[in-house]
């Protein structure tokens, strides 16, 4: 079994439950602006763990919608307000295993393609901030997952072999990212169509207990 001393966790979808609350967000603006239908399962295949920018690009090649990201932030943030990003829960087991890996003195950061206001809002809201040494968020990279900068970064601020380091991630874009900064990955996903895309991650578990089982 490998001996990480370091676990860098994405945060939608692998420590909190949000890919809900992003699609009952999202789905109503392209219903009424581009009448586009899409249902949870479309969500998670085409949307989830991509950026703003790379969201709306996936909409002008795929369906031809034109629409800004000035205009896509203002629609999205003011439904998020709306919805209260409080409300969401975490993910089974997850301050379970954050407590865990702080017993055992491994060294926990956060890296997503989140920005810090969401980091704060719902891992403050759950008392979980204090967990993480440090927070690599949207504000931090020049490029987001699947590029690499953001894991290459995490791997530079911790100052230790990327052989010790492990990232949990939960979609593709987010393996992609962490397997070309050289880490190892834990892939947690309870969503099928996901699990299918993640095969080339080192472990694939269905929950964070599992991925604690590893990891400890």
């Amino acid at each position: 079994m490998e001996q990480w001393e370091a676990v860098l966790f994405d945060l939608d979808g692998t420590l909190i439950d949000s890919e809900h609350f992003y699609y009952r967000s999202w789905q109503p603006i392209l219903a009424e602006n581009f009448g586009l239908t899409i249902d949870f399962d479309d969500w998670l295949r085409l949307f989830a763990g991509h950026t703003l920018l790379r969201n709306i690009e996936f909409l002008k090649t795929n369906w031809g919608i034109e629409t800004s990201e000035a205009f896509m932030w203002k629609e999205t943030r003011a439904a998020y307000a709306q919805a209260d990003m409080r409300t969401i829960a975490l993910m089974p087991h997850a301050e379970e295993i954050l407590q865990q890996l702080k017993n055992a003195g491994k060294r926990i950061a956060l890296v997503t393609s989140s920005y810090q206001t969401t980091v704060d809002t719902v891992l403050g809201h759950h008392g979980l901030l204090g967990y993480f040494e440090f927070f690599i968020t949207r504000e931090c990279v020049t490029q987001a997952k699947p590029n690499p900068e953001p894991y290459l970064q995490a791997v530079s601020r911790l100052q230790m072999p990327v052989a010790q380091i492990v990232a949990v991630e939960d979609t593709a874009t987010g393996l992609r990212a962490a397997q070309t900064a050289g880490l190892a990955c834990i892939a947690v996903s309870r969503q099928a169509v996901e699990r299918a895309r993640l095969t080339a991650a080192d472990y694939i578990v269905e929950n964070l207990r599992e991925a604690n089982d590893i990891l400890l």
